[in-house]
């Protein structure tokens, strides 16, 4: 499939130099020219655990102009490109898993600061059908997901239908207030970046994986 295909160059143009190099992961993706613009390092990051057991999958989507974007690219296309991003992180973990011999997983943090419950309805359409799609295309690597700072009406609504879901997705379903509240940008998560935001972010993270194991 070409988004597997484009996703393995990527993987190995990023780490041609022995490191990572986020620039290739991003030049191939679907549609980069389109989305670029719009999406980048402050709305979507994945980085890795303090430890390395586990990556982290983080977006802010109030960060993304989401009516702007939705005039340059189709709901497919928006689609294709997340399913991309699951794509390299699934390959990058189970690299890991195969170099550490222990199973890395994905985890997903959420950031719901900020979000319009009335942003563009092809825009959420993408984001459902991309879910959809990566929850049955790499369930060895999808580990639990992490909705952080919801606001208090989409909060109720959530405490509301949270009894009706099923058991699995319980299981795999966290919620916290706090983390990335202070977070202004989402790039001041790199490393490149040198703050304390990052250190932060990794410590929250971990805390709240660790009570919902307790």
């Amino acid at each position: 499939r070409p988004i597997v295909r484009a996703a393995a160059a990527a993987i190995t143009a990023a780490t041609a130099g022995g490191g990572w190099d986020n620039d290739e992961v991003v030049s191939r993706a679907p549609h980069a020219d389109k989305l670029r613009p719009y999406v980048g390092a402050s709305q979507i990051q994945t980085i890795p655990s303090a430890d390395g057991s586990y990556l982290i999958y983080t977006i802010r989507a109030s960060a993304i102009d989401d009516k702007a974007l939705m005039q340059q690219v189709t709901s497919d296309e928006l689609c294709d490109f997340f399913i991309y991003t699951k794509e390299v992180n699934a390959a990058v973990a189970n690299a890991r898993t195969r170099q550490t011999g222990r199973l890395v997983c994905v985890v997903t943090a959420n950031d719901l600061t900020g979000i319009n419950l009335f942003g563009a309805a092809d825009f959420r359409t993408a984001l459902s059908a991309a879910s959809k799609a990566t929850a049955s295309l790499y369930p060895s690597t999808a580990g639990p997901t992490i909705l952080l700072n919801l606001p208090p009406l989409l909060g109720a609504l959530v405490k509301l239908f949270t009894p009706l879901f099923p058991k699995a997705v319980l299981e795999r379903l966290r919620f916290e207030t706090g983390p990335l509240k202070g977070v202004d940008d989402l790039s001041l998560l790199l490393r490149s970046a040198s703050g304390p935001e990052r250190e932060q972010f990794l410590a929250d993270i971990h805390a709240t994986l660790a009570l919902g194991q307790s």
